[in-house]
């Protein structure tokens, strides 16, 4: 993976780490289960993007790596979209 790659996707999640940090440490602890949460989900980013810079470096990829790049951005997913129920079972509405 290129360094501005990898530069992008932590300036894409920087943001969001910094004000659930943030949230956690001047409001409710949950902000800080979610911090963790979206630190998994940016390395799973980074691993799927390693993957995908591997995979592209083949001619023929195998599906087994393809598999597991599209799982590691599934998971990301995953962490993500928790994160948010989360905080939501947590805080009510």
């Amino acid at each position: 993976m290129t360094r501005w790659k990898r530069t992008l996707w932590i300036a894409v999640f920087a943001p969001i780490l910094i004000g659930l940090l943030a949230g956690g440490i001047f409001g409710h602890w949950v902000f800080l289960a979610a911090f963790v949460i979206w630190l998994g989900a940016l390395a799973c980013v980074l691993r799927a993007e390693a993957l995908n810079a591997r995979a592209r470096e083949q001619e023929a990829p195998s599906p087994g790596l393809l598999g597991t790049r599209a799982g590691w951005g599934l998971l990301a997913l995953l962490l993500i979209f928790g994160s948010a129920g989360l905080i939501r079972a947590v805080l009510g509405d």
